[in-house]
């Protein structure tokens, strides 16, 4: 189950074979961030806010099982999360954490286990998806943009821009053609459950205004296609900065 903590959230994501750019394709690419960023509520307001809390109520779509769920996901930057879950599973009430501080991570059901190293890294490219999807760091050259040309969201045209950055998969990011609103956004990440590296998608919908910043307060999740996670939610609050100890082992 772990993984839908990680980008949300997560949440999300298709890895590209990397083709040499043209400079109109980061050009194009660019200008549709741009775009965004003033959609979205400014460059201004957005590059002081680095650190999100989203609170959410939805349901995990598992095998055969649907299983509902509350949730707390706090994010600071590329590489700091810690969520909280609360799932009921057969009519058992189960909490699990996960956190993420830079290169250490641990798991929490019953007791708390250090992440393998395998783990930390999938965390790690959960975090940064996290990070591009909230638009703060498109503009610094640490990530690189390409254009990815037209797609239909929602039988809405919506145009696409592939972020990339040393050591993370890439994230591709639609929006809306009209709105210039995130609809959109694909990774490649690593299903547990299935033991194999799966496509995820995740939608963004019911944007509203929260201090200045349109935010997304549907999200819906599939994984190669199929039905993951739908999700509400109830609370988004962005910070400049929340303490380090949030990010401490569980």
């Amino acid at each position: 189950m772990s993984p839908i903590f990680r980008g949300m959230i997560g949440s999300t994501f298709f890895l590209i074979l990397a083709l040499p750019l043209r400079a109109g394709d980061a050009d194009a690419a660019k200008a549709i961030v741009e775009k965004a960023i003033k959609a979205a509520g400014s460059e201004e307001k957005l590059s002081k806010l680095k650190a999100a809390t989203v609170k959410f109520k939805g349901t995990l779509h598992e095998g055969d099982m649907n299983i509902s769920l509350t949730g707390e996901v706090i994010t600071q930057g590329a590489d700091q999360s810690r969520v909280v879950i609360q799932a009921d599973i057969n009519g058992q009430a189960i909490t699990f954490t996960e956190v993420l501080n830079r290169d250490k991570g641990w798991k929490k059901e019953d007791a708390t286990k250090e992440m393998s190293a395998d783990e930390v890294k999938e965390a790690q490219n959960g975090a940064n998806e996290s990070w591009v999807v909230s638009l703060v760091p498109l503009k610094n050259k640490a990530y690189t943009l390409a254009a990815l040309g037209e797609i239909k969201v929602d039988d809405r045209p919506a145009v696409g821009v592939r972020v990339s950055t040393k050591d993370h998969r890439d994230v591709n990011l639609y929006f809306d053609k009209d709105t210039h609103l995130l609809v959109k956004s694909e990774m490649r990440v690593k299903d547990e459950a299935a033991g194999m590296e799966v496509n995820q998608e995740t939608f963004y919908g019911d944007y509203k205004d929260v201090a200045g910043i349109k935010e997304a307060m549907k999200l819906v999740i599939k994984r190669d296609g199929k039905p993951f996670l739908n999700a509400q939610v109830e609370e988004v609050r962005r910070e400049e900065k929340v303490d380090d100890s949030t990010f401490d082992k569980p």
